[in-house]
């Protein structure tokens, strides 16, 4: 006997990756910043695309749950962002490399080192609403994922950026 699917999730077919699709471009737009919003169609695909090499692997990994596909979506959101970050550290560091002429010489981990270490000491909610500015999301866009009000996200986010560089002076990790 097999456990009863909802009802608005189809079994198999077209009518499955219909569903599947939807779910993810809801999770897609409503997750992604507007610096990745011209990439939105892209990032849907490649969570399709995970979903579906999951599935590959058995039956027993049969997706059956909207909030499995809205978790895959968000992997993807995170690991693009991690990819561009990645990347402009890079650039970064070669532009800094050519400017002094000196390889290695560089504070950016220290920074980011500083930067984690200061985030963890923040409260939750200061901590999350400057962790998603700092990930390149409005306020607005925030308030809509957090489910606050646009004006709680907007103090949060100022009093935690404030309090963020305050431990980063005490760490002497002023730019």
């Amino acid at each position: 006997m097999h456990p009863e699917q909802p009802p608005t999730q189809p079994s198999a077919g077209p009518e499955r990756h219909t569903w599947m699709l939807q779910n993810l471009r809801a999770a897609v737009s409503r997750a992604c910043s507007s610096d990745l919003a011209a990439h939105r169609e892209d990032l849907v695909q490649a969570a399709l695309l995970r979903v579906l090499e999951h599935e590959r692997q058995g039956e027993q990994n049969q997706v059956r749950t909207a909030s499995y596909l809205w978790r895959v979506a968000f992997s993807v959101i995170a690991d693009e962002r991690r990819r561009r970050r990645a990347e402009e550290l890079r650039s970064r560091r070669s532009t800094v490399d050519e400017q002094s002429g000196q390889h290695g010489a560089t504070p950016l981990p220290e920074l980011g080192v500083g930067i984690r270490d200061c985030l963890g000491g923040l409260a939750e909610p200061r901590r999350v609403a400057v962790v998603l500015h700092l990930e390149g999301f409005r306020a607005d866009e925030a308030s809509r994922v957090l489910h606050w009000d646009v004006k709680r996200v907007q103090n949060l986010t100022y009093r935690g950026l404030a309090d963020l560089r305050r431990c980063l002076e005490v760490k002497g990790l002023v730019p």
